[in-house]
């Protein structure tokens, strides 16, 4: 079969020049790029990075609003042949400033700027970081982690960094108070606390990317104002607790006779073995504590911190509670000192269900949280004149100003004098001398 040569027939089409002179007519005409009207609309139209650019103005179409919008896109197409034309800037809430920002740093190189970043594209990342630095506990991921999930990227997510400023947070702040956590809106205290990983992630942003000082998107923010430290102090009297120790079983008194005489957290009475007490010497040494990993689970792990790990000299209130749970303890042998029923370690959330709420119902008192025990040590030990050192070492502080601060109110009047009283009597003692 002979081969035949092929040639190429051209067909006559129609030509554009007609709609090309339509869309470039009016405000468009000699003019690169489009301002058109889509639905009522000012749309740009351009080309940018070799790709079709449409973006909404959200301006409604009229002659003035399409020669403004027009006055900005000729600005553009300045931009774009200079080189200092950046998508995310001019169009912050595009879908596609992201990926022209990927594309441009590819081009151009460089560091992003605060416009080209979302909140929560870095705040995984920061996460991250401070996850495998190992510089924090995992009771504080923990608590990250949970900010991070209920406030901080259904509300900031979609922000740039250089969108957040004082105007912003005050919008968060509104939005945030009205989220509910059990049942209850979150109060100040809370909101100041979400606050320290939104500064964490700022500023390690503006550091990875050289923003410098000049970006402070916390110029004129002011945190909340908290309440009195002692607001949330309801300490049990000594009647009160020796009501609530009578309402339990002979299992869980000595337990709670230590919290009240001792002051411990829960998380470190728990976690106390056998080994750490010293019959002899009548002390008791407090190194670990059962705390919450970064999902929140409770796991044994470190104390709070360096301060928490402590050596308490055992007075004999403390020393009568446990002697009394070592009888309790002599059952099981397990590896846990305080123990439940059948010898295992005690679960924070089956005692406060299945222990403390039937004994405070028992005993006819107000349900109050099983950390008022702690609270019920310093109260009761200042108001019965003893030194904030002691108090401050027994509870595991690294000095009296947490003391001082938190329960200043139980200062005043401690052992029934007045302000200066005791000072006054010293001196007329020795005015009676001389």
């Amino acid at each position: 079969m002979p081969i035949c040569s092929a040639r190429i027939i051209t067909f006559p089409q129609e030509s554009n020049k007609s709609v090309e002179k339509a869309r470039k007519a009016g405000v468009n005409r000699n003019r690169e790029g489009s301002v058109r009207n889509v639905n009522g609309k000012v749309y740009v139209d351009f080309i940018y990075l070799d790709e079709r650019v449409r973006e909404s103005s959200d301006l409604l179409w009229n002659d003035k609003n399409a020669k403004a919008v027009r006055e900005q896109l000729d600005k553009i197409v300045v931009k774009i042949k200079s080189g200092e034309f950046r998508f995310a800037k001019i169009f912050p809430n595009s879908k596609k400033a992201a990926y022209f920002t990927e594309k441009e740093l590819k081009i151009f190189g460089g560091n992003r700027t605060p416009e080209q970043i979302l909140f929560k594209d870095y705040a995984f990342t920061w996460y991250e970081q401070l996850k495998n630095s190992g510089r924090v506990e995992p009771r504080t991921l923990c608590g990250y982690k949970s900010y991070l999930d209920k406030y901080l990227i259904p509300f900031l997510g979609d922000y740039t960094f250089a969108s957040l400023n004082n105007g912003t947070f005050d919008k968060f702040i509104s939005w945030a108070k009205k989220q509910k956590y059990r049942d209850k809106c979150i109060s100040n205290e809370t909101v100041n606390k979400i606050f320290v990983p939104i500064k964490m992630i700022c500023k390690n942003a503006a550091i990875e990317y050289s923003w410098g000082s000049s970006y402070n998107p916390f110029f004129g923010f002011k945190k909340l104002p908290e309440g009195d430290s002692y607001d949330d102090l309801f300490p049990f009297s000594v009647e009160e607790q020796e009501k609530i120790i009578d309402s339990l079983s002979n299992q869980w008194k000595p337990y709670f006779k230590f919290a009240f005489s001792s002051g411990l957290r829960q998380g470190e009475q728990i976690a106390i073995k056998p080994e750490d007490i010293d019959w002899d010497k009548k002390i008791i040494k407090i190194s670990r504590a059962v705390t919450r990993d970064e999902e929140g689970k409770f796991i044994m792990g470190k104390t709070k911190n360096k301060y928490s790990r402590r050596t308490i000299k055992l007075i004999p209130v403390m020393l009568e509670a446990l002697e009394s749970q070592k009888q309790v303890y002599e059952k099981f042998k397990g590896e846990y000192f305080f123990c439940t029923s059948n010898g295992k370690m005690i679960h924070q959330t089956n005692l406060r269900r299945r222990v403390w709420l039937p004994a405070l119902k028992k005993a006819g008192i107000e349900y109050r949280e099983m950390k008022q025990t702690r609270h019920s040590f310093a109260t009761n030990a200042l108001s019965c004149g003893e030194n904030p050192l002691w108090i401050a070492k027994v509870m595991g502080h690294r000095n009296t100003d947490m003391i001082i601060k938190v329960y200043s109110k139980f200062l005043e009047d401690a052992g029934n004098f007045k302000d200066g009283s005791k000072l006054n009597q010293m001196y007329n003692e020795i005015s009676k001398e001389e």
